[in-house]
């Protein structure tokens, strides 16, 4: 059934009605929501009011129905429709270079906003900003050209900063993430895959020949048989911890064999257990530096 040339909109827009809905009633638009009228009513019928806030089960209830859709391919998601529909929305809309400009100025990092938020970091790294904005370090590699020992400088990206920032001021941080200016100077640099401290003193109450006679003397006293399950033995276990008693690590009563795997899930637990052990180490050192101030 086609409409009068005098029909209009029974929802009360004024314009030509061009479809008939099941109702019986004739619209301007495919759907409802299109008619002009009823947009205004909608949009006055929505100010003010704030919309409900869904709990965390609702939420998790659509983000798992979303995936299924997502990934379901006969879904509407996933129909050459729904996607010619989407691309042409999409293409209808035009930033004008004022947006953009707003918005890359927003996001732009700055020196003086990092120095507002993490003032620490200026105390480590000695940082500058050019004329065009650019922020600039020194790479860590003493022998490269932007060095600080040679005078150089080199642009930082976001996540250099990020990850420098991240590393030096966070809590959970190491100090990590150095700033190089390529590949090259990160697998030049001595400090790269440095895995320890190289001024620390590591030096041993005994000399590893020392070590090696006394660990042959345990597993030959227990004829090479695990304390533990008595398989063959392997291991050197220290009742008195090295790394808290250095002095005890060549004392033969206080050690036993064992098996590498009864080693270290029997003999490293509790309160012999590496994280409990580093525990104590840091105490330790944190005091010794403590007391040197």
């Amino acid at each position: 059934m086609e409409p009068n040339k005098t029909q209009l909109c029974d929802y009360g827009c004024e314009q030509e009605a061009k479809y008939q809905f099941k109702n019986g009633k004739w619209c301007c638009s495919e759907s409802i929501s299109g008619c002009p009228e009823i947009k205004k009513k909608n949009s006055k019928a929505k100010k003010g009011k704030p919309g409900k806030p869904c709990s965390k089960e609702i939420k998790e209830k659509k983000s798992i129905l979303m995936k299924k859709l997502w990934n379901d391919p006969n879904s509407i998601f996933n129909s050459i429709s729904y996607r010619k529909k989407m691309s042409k929305s999409g293409k209808k809309k035009v930033f004008t270079k004022i947006w953009k400009e707003n918005i890359s100025k927003a996001n732009k990092f700055t020196l003086k906003k990092y120095k507002e938020k993490y003032p620490f970091l200026f105390i480590i790294e000695e940082l500058r900003e050019t004329k065009n904005g650019e922020i600039q370090g020194h790479c860590k590699n003493h022998e490269c050209k932007n060095s600080k020992e040679k005078g150089g400088w080199f642009v930082l990206t976001y996540n250099q900063l990020k990850g420098r920032k991240d590393h030096v001021c966070n809590p959970d941080g190491n100090g990590g993430s150095y700033l190089y200016c390529s590949q090259h100077c990160k697998d030049e640099c001595p400090l790269y895959y440095l895995k320890k401290d190289p001024l620390k003193d590591n030096n041993l109450p005994y000399t590893q020949t020392e070590y090696q006679t006394f660990r042959t003397f345990v597993l030959e006293r227990d004829n090479h048989i695990c304390q533990f399950c008595g398989e063959p033995a392997t291991h050197v276990h220290h009742e008195r911890p090295q790394k808290v008693e250095p002095f005890s690590a060549l004392d033969p009563d206080y050690a036993w064999s064992c098996c590498e795997k009864c080693h270290y899930e029997k003999g490293h637990e509790g309160e012999c257990s590496t994280g409990n052990l580093a525990k104590i180490v840091c105490s330790v050192e944190s005091q010794k530096f403590l007391n040197q101030k």
